[in-house]
């Protein structure tokens, strides 16, 4: 069943409120009708391309926007690398956020790789740049100073995938959702890294969980 059409009001309306939960107040207009823009795109493509399981852009402002964004206040500033970015999550929205941070958006499929290059053009991101290959095949100039990875693979999976990109000072941020106390025990490096905490509470949205470490700071 095709799900109702959602004026670019509606979603504003829902964006602004989930933003003002999250004490996102700073993200302003322009970016704010961006990120809406974005959405309108996502929900063309999805119809013939199927980038995502979610249908309802309305159901997206949650699920896919505010789940981004509730980790800007936690996002170190230099390089990002957006590790299995699919339709452009998290890194789409937080570039939009973030216009003079760099962000390169690691994705090996195809038909998202077209996506995600029509959307950085028609948005106009300038900051933004997009790497058309698995991580394990990604081998770039210069190390990120953050990898991201939201709800990409397992920690042991993740790790393995980016341990060639994480420099001394790379900020590693691991969105999590149910499940994330199995994945750590069955990690065994996750014992010799501090590895930081942050609870997300995203309207609308079951608890989640932000976890971020560098390689350099180990456990005593």
């Amino acid at each position: 069943m095709a799900k109702p059409e959602r004026s670019p009001q509606v979603l504003r309306a829902r964006l602004d409120a989930g933003l003002a939960a999250l004490g996102l107040d700073h993200v302003d207009a322009e970016q704010r009708n961006l990120l809406v823009r974005y959405l309108a795109l996502l929900q063309r493509w999805n119809a013939t391309h199927n980038l995502t399981a979610v249908r309802d852009p309305l159901e997206m402002v949650p699920r896919h926007l505010l789940d981004s964004l509730a980790v800007l206040p936690y996002l170190p500033a230099g390089a990002v690398m957006d590790i299995g970015s699919g339709a452009g999550l998290p890194g789409i929205p937080l570039a939009i956020c973030r216009p003079a941070q760099p962000f390169t958006l690691v994705e090996p499929a195809a038909k998202r790789v077209a996506f995600l290059r029509h959307a950085v053009a028609d948005l106009g991101l300038a900051n933004v740049q997009v790497a058309p290959q698995g991580s394990e095949d990604y081998h770039p100039d210069s190390l990120p100073q953050v990898i991201i990875s939201r709800a990409t693979a397992p920690l042991v999976r993740l790790d393995a995938m980016t341990r060639h990109l994480q420099g001394p000072h790379t900020r590693v941020l691991a969105q999590k959702g149910p499940g994330v106390e199995a994945e750590l025990a069955a990690w065994p490096r996750a014992a010799t890294l501090r590895i930081v905490r942050q609870e997300l509470a995203v309207p609308d949205l079951p608890p989640r969980l932000l976890l971020s470490w560098e390689v350099s700071v180990t456990t005593p």
